[in-house]
């Protein structure tokens, strides 16, 4: 019958040499904390829209070819449970418990008045490729043209809520590197995050530099986390190193015969050691640093043309899907070990310049235009509604990427994605152009938005297509901030949770 042992106990040796032991089974267990598990949240974003200039949403072009086929449009048919996967949430296929599609967003403009001060609370000005920014992000209504953000943010909201608490208030990163239209800049198109009324918060690039930032120097907090880490990290370093100076000392007392002897037992044990240090640690879903990721990706250079002249191929891309995924994997990690609480991720840009060759040759349909132009048609041969959700797909992928992994890391009765929510947002809808006030199937629209929430904290209740019924976007922000722990019913200018998601 084994007995109890102490979780503080090492194994003492000569010299005083002191090993730590890893976690058993017949040690004490630790004093229950009681406490509820840490609420995370995250938001990714998409800098595109979810239709194509003039084409309704079961038509698409093709290989040259013109046909009607529906499914490719984001929302499903039906609403509530059980409902169709379309183009876009394939990547989800595993996940289709997991997330909510909130459909049928709006954010409220002025179809009479191109004034700036006849923009209405939480509204969008009408500039149809920068209006709706500000109100997305903050509730804040914009009165001018631009990507300006007039208010605090909701990640910059449970960042202060979390002050304090963990060693980043928020985890601020983007994929997207350049912005690769020659000829013009950002100009605010580059920001995700904002602390108050235009105060960006500059995103990290770099898979690298954000990797040393959080891991560089890394000890997984808590006694435990510490402990094992530090044992593993022991466990690993060449005992024959630990004792050199007393083998030296040894070597140098015995006969030749010995000295010999000695070596071939010195080298049996290296040979162990280096057969040992070849087996990587063992995968638990514990907090532990994960693989450097190396050098970053080369930047692309510009596309090289303007609006919707074909785009080169091997141009206006900086391999942005791997990218994405390295900081997908910063996300998850910096989540398990409590590094942080609240991250965003910018996948591309708004208005984003990203060429789309490589991703859309990788499914198959290569189209020739960067993200932007695609939404208004760029490819003569590949456009209409299915160019644009292959695109939306891609960038669903690496939220669904995120998703997996969270949900794969066991946490108290349940797992991280249990105690998560977790928003993906494209940039624009499809509907009414904001410029003009008529032209219907515009992509830069800020009708018939979509959200997607995953995760269960504080009550949420995914596996679900809600009909949003006209709500503002930032009322499925506030339901995910509420679940992850805020308990305000407002941001900016918009109050009242989309109470739907519980």
């Amino acid at each position: 019958m084994s007995r109890e042992i102490d979780r503080r106990a090492v194994l003492r040796g000569l010299g005083g040499v002191a090993v730590a032991l890893p976690l058993l089974e017949c040690m004490k267990p630790a004093k229950a904390q009681g406490a509820a598990a840490a609420r995370r949240y995250a938001l990714l974003f998409a800098g595109q829209s979810i239709g194509g200039d003039g084409w309704t949403h079961d038509q698409q072009k093709i290989d040259g070819r013109r046909y009607t086929e529906a499914g490719h449009w984001i929302v499903p048919d039906a609403t509530g449970a059980g409902f169709r996967l379309t183009t876009p949430l394939r990547p989800l296929a595993e996940l289709r418990d997991a997330f909510s599609l909130v459909s049928n967003l709006r954010i409220p403009w002025s179809r009479n008045s191109t004034s700036g001060g006849d923009v209405p609370p939480g509204g969008a000005y009408r500039d149809f490729h920068g209006g709706a920014c500000g109100p997305l992000l903050s509730g804040v209504r914009t009165t001018q043209g631009g990507y300006g953000v007039r208010g605090i943010t909701s990640d910059q909201v449970l960042a202060n809520l979390h002050r304090g608490t963990t060693r980043l208030d928020a985890l601020v990163l983007r994929a997207q590197p350049s912005w690769y239209l020659s000829g013009s800049g950002y100009a605010g198109r580059q920001y995700l995050s904002h602390r108050g009324d235009r105060q960006p918060v500059e995103a990290q690039v770099s898979p690298r530099v954000a990797w040393q930032s959080l891991f560089g120097n890394f000890v997984p907090p808590g006694r435990d986390a510490a402990a094992r880490h530090d044992f593993d990290m022991r466990s690993r370093r060449s005992v024959l190193d630990l004792v050199l100076d007393k083998r030296r000392k040894l070597v140098d007392r015995v006969g030749a015969a010995d000295r010999i002897r000695l070596d071939r037992h010195f080298d049996e044990i290296r040979d162990l050691e280096r057969r040992v240090a070849a087996i990587p640690p063992a995968a638990e879903g514990q907090c532990q640093a994960p693989a450097e990721p190396g050098e970053d990706p080369p930047i692309g250079s510009d596309n090289g043309v303007h609006g919707d002249d074909p785009v080169r191929a091997g141009t206006g891309y900086s391999r942005e899907s791997d990218r994405a995924r390295l900081m997908a994997d910063l996300i998850h990690m910096a989540f398990v070990c409590d590094l942080t609480r609240v991250a965003t991720l910018q996948i591309t840009t708004f208005m984003s310049h990203m060429n789309v060759h490589a991703i859309t040759s990788e499914m198959g349909t290569p189209i020739t235009a960067d993200l932007h132009e695609v939404g208004h048609n760029g490819d003569e041969n590949n456009k209409g509604q299915l160019a644009v959700s292959l695109c939306l797909q891609w960038h669903i992928a690496i939220y669904a990427y995120l998703l997996e992994k969270l949900a794969a890391t066991p946490e108290g009765d349940g797992t991280l994605l249990d105690n998560s929510a977790i928003v993906f947002t494209p940039e624009g809808g499809h509907g009414l152009q904001l410029n003009d006030g008529s032209s219907p199937n515009s992509t830069h629209s800020v009708e018939n938005m979509v959200m997607l929430v995953a995760g269960r904290a504080g009550g949420l209740r995914p596996g679900r297509h809600l009909d949003g019924g006209g709500a503002h976007p930032v009322q499925v922000l506030l339901a995910a901030m509420q679940a992850a722990g805020h308990d305000g019913d407002r941001l900016g200018e918009v109050s009242g949770a989309l109470r739907a998601l519980f």
